[in-house]
């Protein structure tokens, strides 16, 4: 597996340990996560190098991976049988009794809270997920030995592979045009979900389902923010349709609710500290989301340090992000996150910044060179009531290691 540390192979790659393969993998970033695989019996090579491809493996693939990857060139050399991440995750899903969880928004969150829903109501449960939550792992299996297991998997369609997926039963939390790398339109967009539904046995729009009438859920339910209301009311649901009462799953489930996760709303400064949180929102919906759920527990100044997750991503939703951002107090725009991707005109953040200026409703708004940059800017006008909110998916992240410097 050749980018084995990134959060979507190292589950994959413990799910197919667990299912009897031989697994290793490369990664040049070694981390905590590799060093979990390792301790899960899967060998790690740090760096890259022809010299980890022996001639007898089957490759997978990360999207992140260049094609001039040594251990890629050195597979195809040998002939070698080479796949993505995504194709071999919707081969394992078709293959047996699973949950695969779709959306644009809210699968991680919706996914770990249905595997760990159904583990507290007593299901043996096998998971793959594209997120940590605290202890909760990207992967595993957890249940009596004497029942048959359930696989639930977040499933992705950045790369188009959700189209591959036939599952038993397939969630779609929503569908909100995304990825403009891989879906040219919003059409192309609709039709990789669409064919996913029509291969699955059953299908939940998670956007679709009616409110619960029970006094004890309705009370867990309401004490969340609306986006999260869904993610937990979809957990719900799939309990209630594999059997299980709703009087036990409204004791199980505010446990269940109080864990999200990681980089989802997380608190990342010091308890005497003024707040800072990161969260992983890059979609202008999410994002939108975040700052409103930041505004609702500050009661002085809202910062946001915004990082765009693409150039793609930036140039396709360009006048999106001005109305999310706008609910801000004082924005700062840092350079876009390339991802894997090379510079593209008019998704750079010198774009981002003009469509703002344009918008015209900010009361702050700011242009840094680094996000370091856009950190030092605030660090030392913190006070009390302040909310300062990390927003992206690249390495805006990177910044919480300077909070106590």
């Amino acid at each position: 597996m050749i980018g084995v540390g990134g959060v979507g192979m190292a589950g994959l790659a413990l799910l197919l340990k667990m299912r009897g393969h031989e697994v290793s993998g490369c990664d040049g970033h070694p981390s905590a996560r590799t060093e979990w695989l390792a301790g899960k019996g899967i060998t790690f090579f740090g760096g890259h190098s022809p010299s980890h491809i022996k001639g007898d493996e089957e490759i997978i693939v990360t999207p992140a991976v260049p094609a001039n990857s040594p251990e890629l060139v050195r597979a195809r050399e040998l002939g070698l049988t080479i796949r993505s991440r995504g194709e071999t995750l919707a081969n394992i899903v078709s293959s047996c009794n699973s949950i695969a969880i779709a959306g644009s928004h809210g699968k991680t969150t919706t996914s770990s809270w249905t595997a760990r829903l159904l583990i507290a109501l007593g299901e043996r449960v096998e998971w793959c997920i594209g997120g940590e939550t605290g202890a909760f792992p990207v992967a595993g299996i957890e249940g009596p030995l004497d029942k048959p297991s359930v696989l639930i998997v977040e499933a992705d369609e950045s790369d188009g592979t959700l189209a591959l997926y036939s599952a038993t039963t397939l969630v779609v939390t929503n569908c909100e045009y995304d990825h403009p790398d891989r879906f040219k339109t919003p059409e192309e967009y609709a039709d990789c979900y669409n064919e996913a539904r029509r291969r699955a046995q059953c299908v939940i729009e998670a956007e679709l389902l009616p409110p619960i009438d029970h006094p004890k859920l309705c009370e867990v339910l309401k004490a969340l923010p609306a986006h999260n209301m869904r993610n937990a009311r979809t957990a719900v649901e799939l309990a209630l349709r594999r059997g299980h009462s709703i009087d036990d799953i409204a004791n199980a489930l505010p446990e269940i609710v109080t864990a999200l996760p990681d980089r989802r709303f997380q608190v990342v400064s010091a308890p005497d500290s003024p707040l800072v949180i990161a969260d992983y929102a890059h979609h202008p919906t999410e994002m939108a989301c975040a700052i409103s759920m930041a505004r609702k527990i500050c009661r002085g100044t809202l910062r946001v340090l915004f990082q765009p997750h693409r150039y793609s991503r930036t140039k396709s939703l360009l006048n999106d992000f001005p109305p999310a951002l706008s609910l801000g107090d004082e924005i700062i725009l840092c350079p876009t996150y390339a991802a894997f991707e090379q510079p593209t005109a008019g998704g750079g953040i010198e774009d981002l910044y003009e469509a703002c200026r344009k918008y015209g409703k900010f009361k702050s708004l700011k242009l840094a060179c680094s996000c370091t940059e856009a950190w030092a800017s605030v660090r030392g006008t913190l006070e009390e009531g302040d909310v300062t909110l990390l927003l992206g998916a690249g390495d805006i992240i990177n910044i919480t290691s300077l909070l106590r410097a």
